[in-house]
């Protein structure tokens, strides 16, 4: 069983599922309203448990309604909480999803009143305790760093979950082994706007795997120099939320389990796709056996990306 250090985000989400375009000044009845967990560390910490991995998370918690809940699912789902610092009297990140008939989602959201990690709040002796993987987010570039460049030390590799472009994430991106991103990061990042250029320039900063996630698209990663794609998994989807996460719980799983690139991104792919169907990021999040199996006999979607030096 794979040990892994996650550090980042965590939010409480609404779920609103939107049965029709929502007119002016109306009411429309939803009968699957739901609330849960969510953020980009704090999912994959709950996907990996799902696999049946060790997880360690490291993400601050308010003591608030919110974070109470969010504590009490994390704990739930077995994640390990004991080096993610209380934060009394703060408020927790909320957000709110608007979920389309075709999964697709719109997402409202707050940071709330919760202070950063800082570094004295995280410790590299973390890294001893047997562990395979560090995860990041993006949320949390200068405590993550500090972490990132005590694995390197160690030869542990260091997986980024690349979202929004952050004071201080140029320095953790060197830092990493692995960088997976979303479309917009490597593009924000390098300032190359071409995908296929981006993942490029995001190679030379050092990250000796770079890979963008284009949702039903499948991904893009840079193979000697070349841009290759991997489609997405053709399932039934009811929400998409969270499915970026769920990739990159999956890709460090095998990554952890020392698979190669290739491979930890068809895992990414499946745990991506299986946690499409459920509403939220955490309902649908499979086990390892659903996933294996998806591995096993899936099938791809058509959809895919577009970049200079490739085909649509």
């Amino acid at each position: 069983m794979p040990s892994l250090l996650v550090v980042g985000y965590n939010a409480w989400d609404v779920l609103a599922p939107l049965p029709a375009a929502i007119p002016r000044d109306a009411k429309l009845e939803t009968p699957g309203l739901a609330m849960g967990g969510g953020g980009p560390a704090a999912t994959a910490a709950v996907a990996l448990a799902r696999l049946g991995a060790r997880v360690r998370l490291v993400t601050p918690l308010a003591d608030d309604l919110a974070g109470q809940l969010q504590r009490h699912e994390l704990a739930g789902a077995g994640v390990d909480l004991s080096l993610s610092p209380a934060r009394p009297g703060a408020g927790s990140p909320l957000a709110v999803s608007l979920i389309e008939p075709d999964g697709s989602r719109a997402i409202l959201w707050r940071r709330g009143g919760l202070a950063p990690l800082a570094p004295a709040e995280v410790d590299a002796g973390w890294l001893d305790d047997g562990v395979d993987l560090l995860l990041c987010d993006s949320h949390e570039p200068v405590a993550a760093a500090v972490l990132a460049r005590a694995a390197r030390a160690r030869g542990i590799p260091a997986v980024l979950d690349g979202g929004s472009v952050r004071p201080g994430l140029d320095r953790l991106v060197e830092l990493c082994d692995d960088v997976i991103g979303c479309a917009a990061f490597a593009p924000a990042l390098t300032g190359e706007p071409d995908p296929g250029d981006a993942l490029r320039a995001l190679a030379r900063r050092g990250p000796g795997r770079v890979a963008t996630t284009c949702g039903a698209a499948g991904c893009l990663w840079l193979a000697d120099g070349v841009v290759a794609h991997r489609p997405a998994f053709a399932v039934p989807v009811i929400d998409t939320t969270g499915a970026g996460d769920a990739f990159h719980a999956g890709y460090a799983f095998a990554r952890a389990l020392g698979f190669a690139f290739d491979p930890c991104l068809a895992w990414g792919a499946a745990v991506a796709a299986l946690a499409c169907r459920g509403l939220g990021g955490r309902a649908g999040l499979p086990t390892r056996a659903e996933a294996e199996a998806l591995l096993r006999g899936g099938q791809p979607r058509g959809e895919r990306p577009v970049w200079r030096d490739g085909a649509a």
